[in-house]
């Protein structure tokens, strides 16, 4: 039996927003062939404050919810060696990151274009119809037979400019994302990665790469916002 609503409930039973699986042979490592994509999305009060720059609260917010994320990977990885299958939960603790490049071996937007929940915007965010990109992801692999969604393979930004005009550091090159595109690309990473930290040395200060902007101002993530307060979404 297909562990797909087992892990679904499991997730959403831990605050989940959206789960999504998505085959990602030959992308992730050790040879695993399927991860579990689970988004929370950011709370309204974070994205409001987000254009007058990184608050501790964001930063409190963004630290809470990486530890989430991490408990629920570890315990979807839980589920599935319970089974009998090989799991690997992605948590801070177990994927490593270049600080100096600001990559990881598999980012977990890679998994979530290929679980189907959202496409890579102009600012190499991942993009999510229901939130826009104001989530926060964690990843699960495993060899478990589960049912995997399409992969978005292309942008669905059009013309959209608003991450590109929102962002400090002028950073956002504002090339329509395809799968296998390289960041680079997109976005110069090390105009992002100044001018993020520049915001947030002024805010908090202390600096690190939470700056924000351009999610906040992605008309999706807008949308949700919207949604949310007038009661139709989160």
């Amino acid at each position: 039996m297909a562990l797909n609503q087992p892990i679904t409930d499991l997730l959403r039973s831990m605050g989940a927003d959206l789960v999504g699986f998505g085959d990602v042979t030959g992308l992730a490592p050790d040879g695993y062939r399927t991860a579990v994509v689970a988004a929370i999305a950011l709370p309204l009060d974070i994205i409001d404050d987000i254009p007058i720059g990184p608050t501790p609260a964001y930063m409190d917010t963004y630290n809470r919810y990486n530890a989430r994320l991490d408990q629920m990977s570890d315990a979807a990885a839980e589920l599935f060696r319970q089974e009998g299958y090989r799991a690997l939960p992605l948590t801070r603790a177990n994927s490593s990151w270049d600080h100096e490049s600001m990559t990881s071996p598999f980012p977990y937007k890679t998994a979530a274009t290929r679980a189907g929940l959202g496409w890579i915007g102009k600012c190499a965010l991942l993009v999510t119809p229901e939130y826009g990109s104001a989530v926060r992801l964690t990843v699960t692999l495993t060899d478990a037979p589960l049912t995997v969604a399409q992969p978005v393979t292309q942008s669905r930004c059009g013309s959209c400019t608003a991450c590109a005009d929102a962002c400090p550091g002028h950073a956002v090159q504002g090339a329509l994302w395809e799968a296998g595109m390289p960041r680079e690309q997109l976005v110069d990473i090390p105009a992002c990665d100044k001018a993020a930290s520049d915001c947030a040395e002024k805010a908090l200060g202390r600096r690190t790469t939470i700056c924000g902007r351009c999610f906040a101002a992605c008309p999706y993530t807008k949308a949700y916002v919207n949604r949310a307060r007038s009661g139709q979404n989160k």
